[in-house]
């Protein structure tokens, strides 16, 4: 009994042998199998990579796209302002055309009316001691017709507000 356990194995191990010498069709040796199956995997590899890279692709694309449309509508929306904002800036440089055209009436205006009450006031009707501070208010209408503002007058005003309150004060 002991023996036919160890007979059992060596019939095993002569048969295999025996089927690789008898069996019929293609073997590959080692070398070729490694080979076959580097190539299969690299084969894989190559076309994961492929798929990674038309997926990267195919996302670039669509950022792309989204971003085009995103403009476009942007560019749709401005556009839709602009004849507002034209509108707008056409009716300001209007009433900027109209007060400035105010201003050099009135300021016209305001120099003749100067000009007229310094010649009423250098009259000799006016130059007679009945004219109180008759040259502290011929200085202020020759100011005011020389220069713009009341600010480059302010010496001739506090003349003349000096000169009204000792009138006032001396007659009372």
């Amino acid at each position: 009994m002991g023996n036919s356990g160890s007979t059992s194995v060596a019939n095993e191990e002569q048969n295999e042998n025996t089927l690789d010498e008898t069996a019929s069709g293609v073997f590959l040796s080692d070398e070729l199998q490694n080979r076959i199956l580097q190539d299969f995997q690299s084969k894989v590899l190559k076309e994961e990579w492929e798929k990674h890279q038309k997926y990267m692709i195919a996302k670039g694309n669509e950022r792309r796209l989204e971003e085009f449309q995103k403009m476009e509508a942007i560019e749709q929306h401005l556009n839709g302002f602009r004849p507002q904002n034209e509108m707008l800036h056409s009716q300001l440089d209007q009433r900027i055309d109209e007060l400035q055209a105010k201003f050099s009436d009135i300021s016209t205006a305001a120099k003749f009316d100067a000009e007229s009450l310094e010649k009423k006031l250098t009259s000799r009707k006016f130059q007679s001691s009945e004219a109180p501070c008759l040259m502290a208010r011929t200085n202020i209408a020759m100011c005011l017709s020389d220069k713009q503002g009341l600010n480059d007058c302010s010496d001739f005003i506090r003349a003349l507000e000096k000169c009204v309150q000792d009138t006032i004060v001396t007659k009372q």
